[in-house]
Formats: structure tokens, C-alpha cells, sequence
């Protein structure tokens, strides 16, 4: 993502990182997927202003407070009126990648809203960096992550 690099070094970041789109795969037969980030909010129902979080929300959301804010912190948009049209210009001229990356965004999908999910999350970060580091080939790594997160999942 853009926005882990410095800002001022955004206009730049294509002749230093590269970027290897791996989704949509050439492949019909193959089911492609990807995460789809973004924020997710909600109104406890124990809250006092409903209303008001409501307007909040809808505030926060509208394309012309969100895009902004999306182009300042290099992060991708999940609104389709965000991803195409004008906004998209801008964002494209100024987040490296843009176009690469929105292409994936019809793939993505949301995290499962489970409790257990931080703890999936670690497994599968951890046999990656397994497998970067020599330490595991990928279907041990990939193994031990499974075996450990259909514990964790009470499987």
C-alpha cells in the first residue's frame, strides 16, 4: 500500500517499487479472490445518539469527504462512485499503482467477522514470513497455519 511509504516519496515509489498484480488470474476456471480493505462502522445498540452516529457516518462516506482523504493517505476506495469517474482522475494521478490496483477490487471480499480472525491472520503472516525466510517450504508453512488455526477455530 502507498501509505506505508513517505508521502514524499509517493511521486517517485514506481521507479523503486514494483507492483505484481495477481488477481484476476488468465483463468476462468480458477475462482479469483482477493481482501477487500475499508473501514467498517457501526451504532452500538447501546448508544445514546443513533441519530447523530448515523449522520456521522453518512458524513464520514460521502465521496467528497472521503475521496480526500483516501488520496492523502494513499488507501484504496471501496465505493464504486469513488473508484470510477472523477475521483478516480485524481487518485490515479497521485497514488502510485491506482489503476493496477482498483482493477482487484472487484475480486476482494471482506474479512470474516469472527473473534478468532486476528488469531487466523497471524498464522497465515507468520508462514509467510516463514517460507521468505527459508525457515519452512511453503506447504509445511501452509500446513502448520492450517493446523493451528482449526485449533484456535475449535475445529
Amino acid at each position: 500500500m502507498p501509505g506505508e511509504f513517505p508521502r514524499d516519496q509517493w511521486s517517485n515509489l514506481s521507479n523503486k517499487v514494483g507492483f505484481l498484480p495477481l488477481f484476476p488470474l488468465a483463468s476462468d476456471a480458477i475462482h479469483n479472490s482477493t481482501m477487500m480493505g475499508g473501514c467498517e462502522f457501526s451504532i452500538p445498540q447501546t448508544s445514546n445518539n443513533k441519530d447523530l452516529a448515523w449522520e456521522l457516518i453518512t458524513l464520514m462516506v460521502e465521496p467528497k469527504i472521503l475521496a480526500p482523504w483516501l488520496k492523502q493517505y494513499g488507501y484504496l476506495p471501496t465505493q464504486k462512485s469513488i473508484g470510477q469517474g472523477p475521483y478516480a482522475a485524481s487518485l490515479n494521478q497521485t497514488i502510485p499503482y491506482y489503476d493496477k490496483m482498483v482493477s482487484m477490487v472487484s475480486f476482494g471480499s471482506s474479512r470474516p467477522s469472527l473473534s478468532e480472525y486476528p488469531q487466523v491472520a497471524d498464522n497465515i503472516r507468520e508462514a509467510i514470513h516463514e517460507v521468505y525466510f527459508n525457515i519452512k517450504d511453503s506447504k509445511h508453512a501452509l500446513d502448520d497455519a492450517a493446523r493451528k488455526s482449526a485449533k484456535a477455530l475449535g475445529w
